[in-house]
């Protein structure tokens, strides 16, 4: 039996697509169109990993499904790292504008959510919560999606079996 190639190569490769996209300041809106950059993400890691297959070898579903999963895992890792560093350099300015807008609406706020959203806003003492909570969904919803990618790419890359001879 062949040894089958690594998942990981793939994986990172997906995943660097899919974190990068998806952390670019307005490409990132991208991901509103059905998770299309996640998609995409596990989509080209399956077929990274159907190119290295043997052409004696299937490409499973299975195969598929780990090789976008895993891709999901990476490009949630490096969406959240470059998305937070994108934050501190070019600032939270869709923050800002949701800040000010809520001053100068007529509702009333109490002076402690408006210092939470400050702080929110600064990466104060919330910038460690953001971290981790944005990696946390963004895990969940790139695990699932990126493993869906890699399926679709099963269904456009996936070795086809030889006819039956009769």
């Amino acid at each position: 039996m062949q040894n089958t190639p690594s998942k990981l190569v793939p994986a990172l490769i997906g995943g660097g697509i899919m974190g990068l996209l998806s952390a670019i300041p307005f490409i990132n809106f991208g991901n509103c169109l059905c998770c299309m950059w996640v998609l995409l993400g596990g989509f080209t890691a399956a077929y990274f990993y159907s190119r290295d297959l043997p052409p004696e070898m299937e490409f499973t579903g299975g195969d598929a499904a780990v090789v976008g999963l895993l891709a999901g895992l990476f490009g949630a890792l490096f969406g959240t790292l470059l998305g937070y560093m994108f934050m501190l350099v070019l600032g939270s300015m869709p923050m800002e504008s949701v800040l000010e807008a809520i001053r100068d609406s007529d509702s009333d706020i109490p002076p402690e959510m408006e210092d939470f959203l400050e702080n929110f806003m600064e990466g104060g003492r919330m910038g460690a919560f953001f971290l981790v909570g944005q990696l946390f969904f963004d895990g969940i919803r790139n695990i699932i999606f990126g493993a869906l990618g890699g399926l679709l790419g099963k269904a456009a890359f996936g070795k086809k079996p030889a006819p039956v001879k009769r």
